[in-house]
């Protein structure tokens, strides 16, 4: 009398013999069990061998939590028994159950991935057996996963061209595309540092996820000293990577601190803005060491490209209210950032009950200049005086120009009037000194009025008036002087 698994063993024989199907079960693009009613293997087709890791002999006899203990999820192994047992079908898809059989694909480099699968769990008519058959849907997931991730980045992008279309401030867009990458790319910190002036020195400018901790290692970071992920992205201008921070010298010095925040390795695409320009680069720093992917390579430099039509915008705007706050000659503030910079000081005066004082100056025998030597000169000469008075001022006073050869000077706080007095003396001594331009010498002198506050007015209007009655007080007086209308 034979048992009810040898039964069904003869009885597949006997189908596969007539059908000639055995080597076709092996030939498929997908996997092939034959359970019998104690859900035992009674047959697998080479495709569950070659993703198992199991030979088929040794896979014969076993039932599959026999050869995955504690690996399957329940609700495979309900499936399972419930269509030996009860002969009632089921589909797993992947969309539901993410977890499956533990199966693993080698990719063309030689690297194990997990295999992503649906099963289809199916009791066969006129026997006991039942049928498990396994669909390989890796490429279609990532598939999925590319358009998703595709839309999302389609979706972020518009956020960040929106905040740039709408003239936001730089960090907030900067920081917008830093929270993007980290979104699509998990468990990775990011950052974007920029060129300074110099062109020399890297210093972070959107470190959003970043601790103050990590942010005082990249404040300057000299292309001229030794060379790190992200110098080398700026000097190659291409993405440079570190694999493996702990095992990479420029890193030794922070090893502690990569290693405390969770930074593994390091990818640095420089951002390239307008007439092939590196102005900084956008660093990315993964929790696990590696290399990043062809998606990743393609999202860091969408994302540089971006930020760097966000810098670009950022410096034409700056350009722009430069030019409708200064003076295009001297670059000196003219009346409308003088009159935003002397409402600001009036404020902070009142409330901390300080003086400041306020000077009107116009310059004596300027029109000569313009007469005898042309324009060109007296423009020259104003950029060279420009230069001059500022050089005699504090970082927190304001020279202004306001008029051809009229300029405002506010100084910020003053302790008497003799203080103002001694600036506005420094002033008259450099405006006086000659100024050669070639062969010519050029020559003026200036009249200099004085206002301070609240002695002589509370208000802005008062005291320029004030200030301007104090200055032709000093034509008056023989020019080249200073006055106080008291």
């Amino acid at each position: 009398m034979l048992s009810s698994s040898e039964s069904s063993g003869f009885c597949l024989t006997e189908i596969l013999d007539n059908l000639d199907c055995t080597e076709l079960l092996h030939s498929l693009d997908g996997g092939v069990l034959l359970l019998d009613a104690e859900c035992r293997i009674i047959f697998c087709n080479r495709w569950f061998s070659r993703h198992t890791g199991f030979a088929e002999s040794s896979m014969l006899g076993q039932t599959l939590n026999q050869l995955f203990p504690g690996q399957l999820p329940a609700p495979l192994l309900d499936a399972i028994e419930t269509a030996c047992y009860q002969r009632m079908g089921r589909i797993l898809s992947y969309q539901l159950h993410k977890r499956l059989l533990p199966l693993h694909r080698r990719t063309p480099s030689g690297e194990l991935q997990p295999l992503r699968q649906s099963i289809l769990i199916k009791p066969l008519s006129q026997s006991e057996l039942t049928l498990v058959q396994c669909l390989d849907i890796t490429n279609a997931v990532k598939r999925e996963q590319h358009l998703r991730a595709g839309e999302r980045i389609l979706k972020l992008e518009r956020r960040v061209l929106e905040l740039i279309a709408t003239g936001d401030s730089l960090d907030m867009a900067l920081d917008e595309i830093c929270s993007t990458v980290e979104q699509l790319i998990p468990h990775t910190a990011t950052a974007v540092m920029l060129l300074d002036e110099t062109r020399n020195l890297l210093t972070i400018k959107s470190a959003p996820s970043l601790p103050a901790s990590f942010n005082g290692r990249e404040k300057g970071l000299m292309l001229s000293g030794t060379p790190t992920t992200c110098t080398q992205a700026v000097q190659l201008r291409s993405l440079a990577v570190t694999p493996d921070v702990q095992q990479d010298d420029s890193w030794q010095y922070w090893s502690d601190t990569a290693r405390e925040l969770h930074i593994a390795a390091c990818w640095a695409q420089p951002i390239i803005a307008a007439y092939d320009e590196v102005v900084g680069v956008f660093a990315c720093y993964p929790q696990t060491p590696g290399s990043p992917s062809e998606s990743d390579r393609q999202l860091l430099q969408r994302m540089a490209h971006l930020a760097a039509i966000a810098l670009e915008r950022h410096r034409r705007m700056e350009r722009i209210r430069f030019l409708a706050m200064h003076d295009p000659l001297t670059g000196l503030p003219n009346r409308s950032l003088l009159n935003e910079h002397l409402g600001r000081n009036l404020r902070r005066a009142q409330r901390e009950g300080q003086q400041f004082a306020l000077m009107f100056i116009d310059l004596d025998g300027f029109k000569q200049i313009n007469d005898q030597h042309g324009h060109d000169a007296g423009d020259d000469l104003l950029s060279v005086l420009a230069g001059r008075m500022t050089q005699q001022l504090r970082g927190t006073d304001t020279c202004a120009r306001i008029g051809g050869d009229e300029f405002v000077v506010m100084l910020e706080t003053v302790q008497n009037p003799e203080s103002a007095g001694l600036v506005a003396t420094k002033i008259l001594r450099c405006l006086s000194t000659p100024v050669q331009r070639g062969q010519q010498t050029l020559q003026v002198s200036a009249s200099i009025g004085i206002a301070l506050y609240p002695h002589d007015g509370t208000s802005a209007d008062a005291l320029l008036t004030h200030a301007d009655d104090a200055m032709y007080q000093a034509k008056a007086n023989g020019k080249n002087c200073w006055s106080r209308v008291t």
